[in-house]
């Protein structure tokens, strides 16, 4: 979801906002006449709500808010999912093969796009739908070479839930027909990951039995992938 913008207090504003004298007057005189506890006042294109249950006349304009009219085309992270257990077989297949660490830059890309503070590092793995730990809280997951991230605490905010520091086994818990748990574990604590509807955390486990050994050993290739369609020829290439 589009981080959300933050209200200056006066006005949350589109590409374009525009002031009427006119228009000002006529909910200026509604607000001091009408007899009803609350009414809405057409001002342009806005639905604007006037309370006039007290007797004061000042107007707060946080109240105020102006629809935005961007543009921007809608990003759909599901789509970065591989979606099919077949697809994800052959994603782990290729990463234990090539011993490589991937970057998904067009992830890091969308996420941006969208707001999110990515920090400096590509992730290697992502999935859109993931429930964190035994209250099942819900978000995406993005690791990189710092850890792993997830949205599931505050949905605009990319936070640092595990440390790669502190990992000392990614644990396969249960597999089902069409969902998957894992445990990252550290010698204090473990955290649980829940994929429900999809199986692509068996990818991170591929990259963190034939992969992530090389990261530590400062022996890793990494093969950075601009587009998912780079990423998907790839993983098809024999």
């Amino acid at each position: 979801m589009k981080k959300p913008a933050r209200n200056s207090g006066l006005f949350f504003v589109g590409k374009k906002s525009h002031f009427c004298p006119l228009q000002f007057s006529f909910v200026f005189s509604c607000l001091i006449t009408s007899n009803m506890a609350l009414e809405k006042t057409e001002l342009g294109d806005q639905n604007i709500k006037i309370d006039t249950s007290s007797n004061s006349t000042e107007i707060n304009w946080a109240d105020y808010v102006m629809a935005d009219d961007s543009d921007a085309s809608e990003i759909n992270l599901g789509d970065f999912d591989l979606d099919s257990d077949e697809l994800v077989a052959i994603a782990s297949e290729k990463i234990k093969k090539e011993k490589a660490l991937i970057a998904l830059v067009y992830v890091k890309n969308a996420l941006s796009e969208l707001g999110y503070d990515t920090g400096n590092q590509n992730p290697f793995f992502f999935t859109s739908i993931i429930h964190v730990s035994e209250k099942a809280l819900a978000g995406f997951l993005y690791v990189n070479v710092d850890g792993f991230y997830s949205n599931c605490k505050e949905e605009s905010e990319l936070e640092l839930i595990f440390s790669w520091d502190s990992v000392d086994e990614i644990e396969l818990v249960d597999e089902s027909e069409s969902s998957i748990t894992m445990n990252v574990v550290s010698k204090e604590n473990k955290l649980t990951l829940h994929e429900p509807y999809s199986k692509n955390m068996l990818v991170l486990l591929s990259i963190y039995k034939n992969s992530w050994p090389k990261v530590l050993n400062g022996e890793i290739n990494i093969i950075a992938f601009e587009t998912q369609d780079e990423y998907l020829r790839w993983l098809h290439e024999k």
